[in-house]
């Protein structure tokens, strides 16, 4: 009970922080590239690394405020870090087709139910 209510509490400051980016940058000067999303999915990308490294590789984050920072703040940040984390997984392991197979099925797929949501919105 108490991981799912930190979970919680990190995953709303995520969401937070994610906001604050997304303000910020629409103060940028070119207004028509998408520079939250980008910042958000690039930051998210080193938070993740940075702090699945300290909890699992260094152990100088405890593993289980790891798991509530990565699942909380992290996951409600960007779940993009976690689909570059799989595939980097992938990349380790040599798996090279299923990090193929990976990108472009949930890159195609992820396009298509979007264009579908889209269109079935507008039934």
């Amino acid at each position: 009970m108490a991981t799912a209510l930190l979970i919680g509490l990190f995953g709303a400051a995520g969401a937070l922080a994610r906001y604050g980016i997304f303000a910020a940058a629409s103060q940028f000067p070119d207004p028509t590239f998408p520079w939250g999303t980008s910042l958000t999915n690039v930051l998210g990308c080193f938070l993740f690394g940075l702090i699945w490294t300290l909890s699992e590789k260094r152990a100088l984050i405890p593993k289980p405020l790891g798991l509530v920072l990565l699942t909380g703040f992290v996951g409600s940040f960007t779940t993009f870090s976690t689909y570059v984390y799989e595939a980097e997984v992938l990349l380790q392991q040599g798996q090279w087709l299923t990090l193929g197979l990976k990108i472009l099925v949930q890159n195609l797929l992820g396009f298509g139910a979007l264009i579908l949501g889209v269109r079935v919105g507008r039934i």
